[in-house]
């Protein structure tokens, strides 16, 4: 099967595709053309509007629209991202008006648009409610990530920080104190330290200052999949939903920092989801009746089983292409 993948340069949404059509590759004999679709709000605007149109513009439209796909046979595209959807459904409709057949396009992750047009929509389960009248639709869990059962080194930690954001408040200050008790609980670990694209700046500078005063802080920014593997015990926050789920999706302990909510949603209920059925761990924060905190980590259940979600989506998506063969 040759597969088209529409790549929106967003880290976090690559990686889900990637991880997806790494697992279907097990069952199904793939070939991978890849097109880079990096565009601003104002084109993905013209592209909605191009798709509301095109049954008007279609003959120069489809030609336009190619490119050079024309002569790969293209039997599917995929993609995940707001900034990928309209193009699959383009690519869809303009490979039907040139070739006459008919191209299956899977959006990973919701579609705010068109999505009765998608043959199917590989969605997060706290996107239920969206898509409830949907029946093109397969569910997981959180986030798609590489599964891996390698066993972890015992002296190696991760710290996965996220950033700026509306689900949860990134308090700064507090989570340098947070991370200053886990490296005095656990001085013996070197401590991978990863940031991400909506870490601030002055967190980084704050982490900078922290690492020159300890020389077990390694500041890392390219080889978070081998770490994420390696690490006996990592340490995310809660706004960072990819890496809780890459890391849940590897063994070693997962904890979660201490971060309050900015208010109730649908990423903070999964949250709270794992936390209540302790498939992850948490740093506590326990309010003295001096009026001191006292910081505490409230370990996940000993028996968690990896989580392996992507494995599970890849084998309900691959019946049901080999399905419709």
């Amino acid at each position: 099967m040759n597969i088209l993948w529409i790549k929106d340069g967003k880290k976090g949404h690559e990686k889900q595709v990637q991880a997806l059509l790494e697992e279907l590759s097990k069952t199904i004999d793939i070939k991978i053309y890849e097109e880079n679709y990096h565009i601003s709000s104002l084109k993905r605007f013209f592209d909605t509007f191009h798709h509301a149109t095109s049954y008007m513009l279609k003959k120069y439209d489809s030609c336009k629209i190619l490119k050079s796909y024309n002569q790969n046979d293209i039997q599917l595209v995929v993609g995940a991202g707001s900034n990928t959807h309209t193009r699959m459904l383009l690519l869809k409709k303009a490979l039907k008006d040139i070739y006459n057949k008919h191209i299956i396009a899977i959006s990973v992750l919701t579609p705010s648009l068109f999505r009765s047009e998608f043959n199917f929509i590989c969605a997060p389960n706290h996107d239920e409610i969206k898509l409830s009248n949907m029946k093109n639709t397969i569910f997981f869990e959180g986030s798609l990530a590489k599964v891996s059962t390698q066993e972890p080194d015992d002296s190696v930690g991760l710290i996965g920080l996220g950033g700026t954001n509306k689900y949860f408040i990134f308090n700064e200050d507090d989570l340098i104190k947070q991370i200053e008790y886990i490296l005095s609980l656990y001085p013996n670990k070197d401590w991978y330290l990863f940031a991400s694209r909506r870490t601030p700046e002055l967190m980084i500078s704050k982490i900078n200052k922290l690492s020159n005063s300890c020389s077990n802080i390694i500041i890392n920014h390219e080889s978070f999949d081998e770490i994420i593997k390696r690490a006996s015990i990592k340490f995310i926050t809660q706004d960072s939903m990819n890496m809780v789920y890459e890391s849940l999706s590897t063994k070693g302990q997962t904890f979660l920092f201490n971060m309050k909510y900015k208010n109730e949603n649908k990423i903070t209920k999964q949250i709270k989801k794992l936390l209540e059925n302790k498939q992850i761990g948490y740093i506590e924060n326990i309010s003295m009746s001096d009026g001191l905190n006292k910081i505490k980590i409230q370990p996940q259940n000993p028996h968690y089983e990896v989580f392996a979600e992507v494995e599970k989506l890849s084998f309900q998506l691959a019946g049901k292409l080999k399905a419709l063969k």
